[in-house]
């Protein structure tokens, strides 16, 4: 089936007849297994600007056409590849289109070939001239001798079209593709193709290796190719021209698209002022390496976050004195001074931010300031964002979503739809509702901006040229399948005696988070979920036997420590795995609770010499650290395992992850942000996860870990109505 990709909204000056070609080259492939980008994010001083239209096609290889919408009389003389204009078209007196578009094949040649060992491709180029027909055309300059190959505005019929491809000869010389290297160019071009890979440094012999090593497993993992994903390629390489909401599972890849895309907006438009907002300190590095990657692979390692200066802003939430974070960017922009933690009322970091934005909401207003100043803001862990709270409330808006909102200059209007709507603004957030540790608010539009929520979004579903306002990502690359299963049935009680306490109510729903569905959900009536592989790629569990997810409890804590040793022992001495980013231990508990358990394993592992970070320190191996001694986006250390409360975990992942002191969501089962801290723990894990707790025999919670771990792939569970509905509401 054809693919086609939009990556910024038509309406600009010269964009009409590019989107003629585009259409046209759209029907001449209907139902055939192509791939198509209408400007793929290729910017780079060698090719000038990206190709306006790019082919991907396993007969033809790679075809590049270069649009010009000029009428027969703005081209005064045509001398080789140069066309002299009769006037100036965008400030150029002449033009070499076709050079152009040659540069841009052969670079794009050049990049697939690196990127997916791709000797044998095919690369071709030509220019499109959909105002002149090939008469017209050759009764000015038929007599010349050219060699450029051209479309004509009478060859946008499937069948000339098709046939002028096929005859444009080669700008470098390859075969048809057979389904090996058509799946490896489609996923050179793609983003799943070009993500960052990952280190996986060879592990340490150890004195008596396991039969079957985790970390050889891992490794085995980590070189699978994953499929060209469309849907990734709509968000992450499409520029909306107005707010657009991203709702994607746990381990979909939200970061690295949003880290994509804001990286797509400044290699575009370089004179945008464009933020990358998030929620978590300790995702600092990892944003921002992610962005840098982006823009080194899309400009061919000529622009980075470095040399994007000011114009790409990777700004943390609330920020800091020595970094300063969104909100106090915005403080300063009104010219108030922004507060600080110890300046607002007790309560969680996601309240007291929101009573700081509310603050300078109420400031702004009172000055009559603007807090305009970004072009483009998206927004990564929205569902951190939001608050319950009806007083932390911006005149019945979310706080923080209306400062962002606030903070943008309108779309300019030629960019917009033609539907008499007097503004849009770019605001782009991500969220998963189920990774929520603090509210039970989900950022949907109703929510975030009241009764403006629907005038913000406007009329339809998706704006000119097809980029949609809302994407639900219901693929799932980090957590394997049977992981991620059992992490939804306990975050979400699937499988508690009392009915369910949160989760999603309609078939519909279940489905675009990537589940099968059968059964009907009415009360009393059985539903079984299952997760394709084609929704979970990690391919993991076709490489071993072994349980993913298992379950122990302990009679005591002393014994659940003890017991933890011994795995964590094993997974770095006969299973070869590093401690860094491989092994991770997360313990829930609300409040304050975590930190006690966090220093209870720190001393465990210790005991025995297994090197330990705490994130938020400055150093390893050693308990809570103040003030200066801090690094407050810490999260790994080289050489020691990570001991994190499951709220600072969130965005981080690795191969084994062991959520310690489960009975601390037992002793409360039924508050959903505990099974909110279980599903987050749960989902943090590439590989295996390991359960455990003490004095949790007989307990409910227990014997439903253990009706989870046996249902297999299947998931079969009695519908009563939930507590908590997650149903995707989009206005």
């Amino acid at each position: 089936m054809a693919d086609f990709v939009v990556t910024e909204a038509f309406g600009g000056p010269g964009e009409e007849g590019e989107r003629r070609v585009f259409e046209a080259v759209k029907a001449a492939y209907a139902g055939e297994d192509v791939l198509g980008f209408w400007r793929y994010p290729l910017v780079t001083r060698e090719t000038v600007r990206e190709p306006d239209i790019l082919i991907a096609d396993p007969e033809l290889g790679l075809v590049v056409i270069e649009v010009k919408s000029l009428p027969l009389d703005m081209i005064a003389g045509v001398s080789g590849y140069r066309w002299d204009l009769a006037r100036p078209y965008y400030g150029k007196t002449h033009l070499n289109p076709y050079e152009q578009a040659r540069k841009q094949a052969q670079l794009l040649g050049e990049l697939a070939v690196r990127r997916g060992d791709l000797a044998q491709l095919a690369t071709r180029a030509l220019v499109a001239l959909p105002l002149i027909t090939r008469e017209a055309w050759d009764g000015r300059f038929g007599h010349l001798l050219s060699d450029v190959p051209m479309l004509f505005a009478d060859e946008l019929t499937p069948a000339r079209l098709r046939a002028a491809l096929e005859r444009t000869p080669p700008v470098r010389y390859g075969q048809p593709l057979d389904d090996a290297a058509w799946a490896a160019l489609r996923s050179a071009l793609g983003t799943s193709g070009n993500v960052p890979k990952r280190v996986i440094r060879p592990p340490a012999p150890a004195a008596t290796p396991a039969p079957v090593r985790r970390a050889d497993l891992v490794t085995r993992s980590a070189r699978h190719l994953h499929a060209f994903d469309l849907q990734q390629e709509l968000i992450a390489k499409t520029i909306p021209p107005g707010p657009q909401r991203i709702r994607g599972i746990a381990g979909s890849g939200k970061t690295v698209l949003l880290a994509q895309k804001a990286a797509t907006m400044h290699l575009r438009h370089p004179d945008w002022n464009v933020a990358l907002v998030f929620f978590s300190r300790s995702l600092y590095d990892q944003i921002r390496a992610q962005v840098d990657h982006w823009l080194r692979q899309a400009s061919g390692g000529e622009q980075s976050l470095q040399t994007a200066g000011h114009r790409l802003r990777i700004l943390h939430a609330w920020g800091s004195k020595d970094q300063p974070g969104f909100y106090r960017t915005l403080a300063s922009q009104v010219g108030v001074t922004p507060l600080t933690v110890d300046r607002t009322p007790p309560g969680s970091p996601t309240s007291k931010l929101l009573f700081a934005c509310r603050a300078l909401l109420l400031d702004a207003q009172l000055t009559q300031r603007s807090l305009q100043v970004f072009d483009a803001v998206l927004i990564d862990e929205g569902q951190d964002l939001v608050h319950e709270e009806a007083a932390l409330n911006f005149e019945e808006k979310q706080a923080f979503y209306w400062m962002a909102y606030q903070s943008l200059r309108p779309v300019a209007r030629d960019a917009l739809l033609d539907t008499g709507e007097p503004e849009a603004r770019r605001l782009i957030w991500a969220y998963d509702e189920a990774q929520s540790l603090d509210t039970l608010t989900i950022p949907n539009t109703r929510e975030l901006f009241g009764d403006q929520g629907a005038a913000i979004f406007g009329p339809g579903v998706s704006y000119r040229g097809g980029i949609r306002k809302s994407e639900v990502m219901n693929r799932c690359y980090r957590t394997p399948g049977p992981v991620l299963l059992a992490a939804h049935a306990l975050g979400m009680g699937l499988l508690r005696e009392g009915g369910m306490l949160a989760g999603l109510t309609n078939r519909a729903d279940w489905q675009s988070i990537g589940y099968d569905v059968e059964g009907q959900f009415r009360s009393g009536s059985e539903v079984t979920l299952t997760r394709s592989p084609e929704n979970s790629p990690n391919p993991l569990p076709g490489f071993t036997d072994e349980p993913l997810v298992t379950f122990e409890t302990y009679p005591t804590r002393r014994a659940e420590l003890l017991a933890l040793i011994d795995r964590v022992q094993a997974d770095l001495g006969p299973h070869g795995l590093r401690p860094s980013r491989q092994v991770l231990i997360v313990v829930p508990g609300l409040d304050w609770e975590p930190y006690t358990l966090q220093e209870d394993v720190f001393k465990a592992l210790r005991s025995v010499n297994v090197s330990v970070y705490l994130p938020g320190n400055k150093d390893v191996n050693v308990p809570r650290q103040k003030w200066p001694d801090t690094d407050s986006n810490g999260f790994w250390r080289d050489g020691a395992v990570t001991v994190s409360p499951v709220m600072q975990a969130k965005g981080n992942e690795a191969d084994v992850v062991y959520v310690v002191g489960v009975d601390r969501v037992a002793a409360r089962e039924d508050v959903i942000r505990l099974r909110n801290q279980l599903f987050v723990g749960i989902s943090r894990s590439r590989g295996w996860v390991h359960l455990s707790g003490c004095g949790m025999d007989g307990t409910p919670l227990a014997d439903e870990i253990r009706r989870v771990l046996e249902s297999g792939p299947e998931l079969r569970f009695t519908y009563r109505q939930p507590r908590r509905q997650l149903d995707d509401v989009r206005n």
